[in-house]
Parts: C-alpha cells; structure tokens; sequence
C-alpha cells in the first residue's frame, strides 16, 4: 500500500510504503512556509515503488522502525553509511520532532555539522513527534531496550557492525546503557549536557512544581521550561524553543517524560564503560549543572572531559563549538589544544557585543540604543550560530506575523546595520535566502 502527500509551495511530498515491517518515509526538509529545494521523479508501479529524488538542498529521509510492543517508531538517516562514513546514532532527548525540529535554521546548522562526514541518525522515542501516537517508556530499562531494538534494525538495514553514540542531556544515560550492554558495538561515545543520576539535577522542590507546572498549563510549562533552557536566547528564541515543546508533545506526556529523566539512574554503568569517551559540558548550564558533567567524566575510565563557555542548554543553541569538537572527536581525528569558537572571529578580539541584560548594543565604548524588533532580530541572528535565517523565520519570531511582508525585514535590516556601523558586515545577506550572524569583527 502506498500513502501519497502533495508537493508545492509550501508542503513537503511524503512516500510511505507499507506491508513490511519498517515502513519508509521520504522527506524532505522544506520549511511549512518556504518553496522546497527539490523536485521529484518518478513512476509508481504494480507492486513495487520506483523513487529517485533530484536533491536541490538538504535531504534525509524518515523511517518506521517496529518494534517488540508493535510501536512504530519514527527515524531520520542523514545520508549512507559506509566504511567512510560510520553511522553515527543519536538517542532521544526529552521531546522532539523530526520535522518540526529541522525548520529551524539552529538546530538544523548543528546537526549538519556534528554529521560532517558521518551517517546520522535521530529519531522520535515513543510519545513525542512522529511517535507521538505510541505508547510511552515509563523506566530507563525501557528507554533503553527502545534504542538497542532500533539501533539493531538500522545497523543491519545499513549493513554496518558498529557505531558512535552522540547522547546529550537525557539522552545520555540511554547511550550509557547501550555502551555498557554492547561495547564491541559501540564504537566512540560522546555525551554532552547529560547525567547519571537524574535525582540530582535539581533539588525534589523544584521538580515538583516545574512538573506540577507542565502539568496543569502546558503553554506556561513550556515558556518555564525554554527560561531555564535558554536564558540567553532573545525573546524570539525562547518563544520557538517553547513553541517546537509543544509541538512535540502533549502536556501530561511531557510531564511524565520529564519526570522520567529525573528517574534515569546510570551511575552503575560509569565504571562498565570501555569505549572512548568525550564529555562536553557548558559551565553555566542551568538545566544540567556542569557538576553532572564532572561526575559523568570522572567515573569513566576512559574518558575526556571539556567545558565550553555559556549558560544554554540545548547544544544548536550558542555560539561554541560543540558541534566542531563532537565532530572531531567522533571521526578520531585529534582535538585542538584550544576550543573554536564563532565570536569573536579571526584576529583579535572584539569589544563589540550584543548586551542582552540592557538590551542594547555595544560598540567599543559607545551603546547603542535598540528597538525591540532590532533587538530581536540580532538576538535571533546570534543565537542561529552562523546558520541563515530567512525572513520567514523572522517574520514568525519576531512579527508573530508567518505571512507578513518581508520588505519589512529588509527595511528593518537597513536601518540595523547603520547602527552597527563598521561591524554591519557582521550581518550577512545571503541573496535568496536570509541572513546570517558572522561574528562581531576585531576593531583596527
């Protein structure tokens, strides 16, 4: 049986074929309001599906794997394995949404970075996204018997024998487990922004009322939970991160998979671990103190702990090199003595920054006052971390108007770089597209 979608402005062409046990999805990552990069072609047949896709942008392509309960469970792969190209498995953190997830010019930037080289793939554990139908884990034993199934599936659809593991925050005690459970599997291991105890987080007060919060209002849940996630982000940022929760998830759904995390307990398994490991850790990270950061790299006999500057927690969010490093680490290529970074860029550093707290731009010695569209503007360019922002987006983040005119971007935009004068290059036009953040530039 197959499922057609529509294709045109503004949709994306969904293939489903059923009638085995792993159902098959090709999508393409076409924004809900933008024109898609990318044409199809081809013929369905009596019995088989003939599909060949003329790429003209970003790709991957979303799967159903079935597992023991009968759950379908959605996965994206970004590209082919290979002996060139090791698959690279990413295990679910708190919510998400495959598609939802890769509107957004961050987080999609991030990914594209961190699977340089590799064969990606995420997916959408039980509940949330494109599993949102199915039924949720209630423990981490399950948590973890969810992953080592699909990891099994894609390993053998792939025809590979092993794999690097990237867990980040509630992710990480899954990818734990699985290491300890099937080390001539598991390859290099990367956790970043996680944890072994999950008790530990926070103090039981304040677990208590963020889930009694979700709970009772989702809407308040989300914006409370994207504070403590983003506290830097502008105002547009925070209201997309708890727009995209929301998305993914229902209220009680979100409750009990956050209650879930504050179960996970792995700090049995630290000690199991062989593998080499990478430990990243942001030092102000509000959501997962670095503390848990510390206590993860230390109880492992095999691994490396770095710390990065920044409060945020999501890792497609803030200006370091996450992405560069886990990268590097995972393709066993060596380290750099010192940590890259965005800001500021090659030759010195700059004096020119965007005050968040005053909501103001400094230039040298001088501040500059702003609008709050201005202000939202450069903040949502920040926080892309070199990724374009199309007017779309802005349009939606910070007009709250998706449909609006997008001469107002481009008049706003005339107007903001005059203000930053000899660092406007820091705001990029990229013709067709949007714009990006290049950094804030050393002065003479």
């Amino acid at each position: 049986m197959v499922e057609g979608g529509t294709f045109g402005p503004g949709r994306f062409f969904v293939q489903r074929m059923r009638g085995t046990k792993h159902g098959a999805v090709v999508a393409l990552n076409s924004s809900a309001r933008t024109r898609p990069q990318w044409q199809f072609v081809g013929r369905d047949t009596m019995g088989r599906q003939e599909l060949r896709l003329e790429n003209r942008g970003e790709m991957f392509e979303t799967r159903f794997y079935t597992d023991s309960a009968g759950r379908q469970i959605a996965y994206a792969l970004h590209g082919a394995a290979s002996a060139e190209r090791p698959l690279l498995l990413c295990p679910a953190w708190w919510v998400s949404h495959l598609e939802d997830d890769w509107t957004q010019p961050a987080f999609r930037s991030f990914f594209e970075a961190l699977a340089e080289g590799l064969c990606l793939v995420r997916y959408d554990r039980p509940g949330v996204g494109l599993s949102a139908e199915q039924a949720i884990n209630t423990t981490l034993a399950q948590e973890a018997a969810t992953f080592a199934g699909l990891a099994a599936a894609v390993a053998a659809d792939l025809r590979v024998d092993s794999y690097h593991l990237f867990g980040f925050s509630c992710g990480g005690p899954v990818a734990l487990e699985h290491a300890t459970a099937y080390p001539d599997r598991v390859g290099r291991l990367c956790l970043y922004g996680s944890f072994a105890d999950g008790a530990t987080i926070c103090e039981r007060p304040v677990q208590q009322a963020l889930l009694a919060t979700v709970r009772a209002h989702w809407g308040l849940g989300s914006r409370a939970l994207a504070d403590i996630f983003v506290p830097d982000g502008g105002p547009g940022t925070r209201e997309s991160f708890a727009r995209l929760q929301r998305s993914a998830a229902g209220g009680e759904t979100a409750a009990a998979l956050l209650e879930l995390s504050y179960r996970m307990n792995a700090v049995g398994r630290l000690a199991e671990v062989r593998t080499d490991t990478l430990v990243l850790h942001r030092r102000g990270d509000r959501a997962i103190p670095v503390d848990q950061g510390r206590a993860l790299a230390a109880g492992m006999p095999r691994s490396r702990l770095v710390t990065l500057e920044g409060r945020v927690h999501p890792p497609w969010l803030g200006n370091d090199a996450v992405a560069t490093l886990a990268n590097t680490f995972l393709r066993g290529l060596e380290l750099p003595s010192t940590v890259p970074s965005l800001a500021p860029t090659a030759g010195g550093a700059s004096a020119s920054r965007l005050d968040r707290q005053g909501r103001q731009l400094l230039l040298g010695d001088a501040a500059v006052a702003l609008t709050p569209l201005e202000y939202g503007v450069l903040c949502a360019l920040e926080d892309a971390g070199g990724a374009v922002v199309t007017r779309d987006t802005l349009l939606e983040q910070i007009w709250r108007q998706p449909f609006g005119s997008s001469n107002r971007v481009d008049v706003l935009m005339r107007g903001l770089r005059k203000k930053l004068g000899d660092q406007a290059s820091a705001v990029e036009t990229v013709v067709g597209h949007g714009f990006r953040f290049t950094g804030w530039h050393p002065e003479s």
